[in-house]
């Protein structure tokens, strides 16, 4: 290929990938968005719809089951379909979950809302790393996977105090209803401006434009991407101790900051609405930070030794609550949720960055959802169920919820992110071939 080609096709690449590459982000917003809005509507939605903490934790494992268990058909699908088909579907059914979520009233149609929302959102993730995968190269990918974790993060953010805001002048079913009407029009933006490789505009791959060096994969995709078995990357061990990892990290952050903490902190500490918006919203922003981190420690350090040093920080850190539950100040509940969300992402965005070094492309959907599933079944699912069961047990079912009933839970919390401490120790000292070999992609003639 001569430069002048080969410079049009940069251009017309850089023009092409970065709104896409926004698309993606606003998609991901959207899953961080829902999945946090609970523990700032949590008390509106208990006093609206008479709700227990049985029926609360229930709403939360459902929806977090769903999102689980659809993380590997849903990731199968994007991988068979193509991101842009595939983001369009789970926009609408997410435009339909937000609707139906806004207009219940009762407990039935919350929960089929809910069950809605948790479908559409369990793809948003893998969409777009199969889009930032195809359309940037593998030496900006660490880098802009890390930012695009960490803006689609700012939808926690949303989710917290400027929620409440305005909630408490418009009320949370308008709220939702905003929401259903943006996933719509997203959807359609989605359609008609997505594509799913630079192949579809007439480009060569970023790699192979820019010239650069691209990492092979674990198993080889040389042969024919479509080729590569499903059941070959179940069998992966590599996933299994990635999904432990994650459980650890997941059953904790998402069941304690998106979850329960808002009851813990009306309940068990008798703060307002607003201090505890407040407060929630330093977990959001901290999941802000570690995302945007978690890039550029990978590339410092490689993405090994960021799991193994994020989950080490990650139990430190949630020893500092576990430890005092009843006397712990509203400063340190601050850095405590801030430390949390930054922590916790930065984990989990190091571990999908690691899953495409052992992945090929074709099946990065399938490997992300296989992971996830296992993480929040086992992990955030089942653990916002037994924290319910758990506190209403201790407390006898007496509210306010005391706080004693919390630090059972909180303590429970640390043995399972000890067992993620451990995998991420295994991933480290054992080679699985991540980086086994690389090749220089040339530029080939056109």
């Amino acid at each position: 290929m001569d430069n002048s080609k080969r410079s049009s096709m940069l251009r017309k690449l850089k023009i092409l990938q970065w709104p896409m590459y926004v698309i993606c982000v606003l998609c991901y917003m959207l899953t961080l968005f829902h999945r946090i809005t609970p523990a700032i509507m949590g008390p509106d939605l208990m006093a609206d719809l008479s709700l227990g903490a049985v029926a609360f934790g229930f709403m939360g494992m459902a929806f977090t089951w769903i999102y689980a268990f659809a993380q590997a058909p849903v990731g199968t699908m994007l991988d068979s379909l193509g991101a842009r088909r595939g983001l369009t579907a789970i926009l609408m059914i997410a435009a339909i979950g937000s609707l139906v979520f806004s207009l219940a009233e009762n407990f039935t149609v919350l929960i089929i809302g809910r069950i809605l929302l948790a479908v559409a959102v369990s793809g948003f993730l893998i969409g777009g790393a199969k889009i930032i995968s195809a359309w940037f190269t593998t030496r900006q990918y660490p880098m802009l996977w890390g930012i695009f974790m960490g803006l689609g993060s700012l939808g926690s953010v949303l989710g917290t105090a400027p929620l409440r805001t305005l909630m408490s002048f418009a009320g949370w079913r308008t709220a939702l209803f905003g929401i259903a009407v943006f996933s719509l029009v997203l959807a359609v933006v989605t359609y008609s401006l997505l594509r799913d490789k630079p192949a579809e505009r007439g480009l060569l791959t970023p790699d192979e434009l820019h010239g650069e060096t691209a990492v092979v994969a674990a198993i080889s995709e040389e042969s024919g991407q479509e080729k590569v078995p499903f059941t070959a990357v179940l069998k992966m061990p590599v996933l299994w101790l990635i999904g432990l990892l994650s459980l650890g990290v997941n059953s904790s952050s998402q069941t304690f900051g998106s979850m329960w903490e808002g009851i813990y902190l009306s309940d068990a500490l008798a703060l307002s609405k607003e201090i505890s918006g407040d407060i929630l919203s330093w977990y959001a922003w901290g999941l802000f930070a570690g995302c945007i981190l978690s890039g550029a420690v990978v590339r410092k350090i490689g993405s090994k030794k960021t799991m193994v040093l994020g989950c080490i920080l990650f139990l430190f850190n949630w020893l500092w609550i576990a430890l005092q539950p009843a006397t712990i100040s509203i400063t340190e509940l601050s850095f405590f949720n801030f430390l949390m969300g930054a922590l916790q992402m930065l984990v989990i965005s190091t571990t999908f960055i690691y899953i495409r070094e052992v992945m090929p492309t074709s099946r990065l959907g399938t490997a992300m959802g296989i992971v996830n599933s296992f993480a929040w079944i086992f992990g955030a699912g089942l653990f916002q169920q037994i924290w319910g069961i758990i506190i209403n047990a201790v407390s006898d079912g007496i509210k306010p919820y005391p706080v004693y009933a919390f630090q059972v839970t909180l303590w429970l919390q640390v043995i399972m992110i000890c067992l993620g401490v451990i995998c991420s120790i295994v991933l480290y000292r054992k080679d699985f071939g991540g980086k086994e070999k690389s090749v220089k992609l040339t530029n080939h003639a056109v």
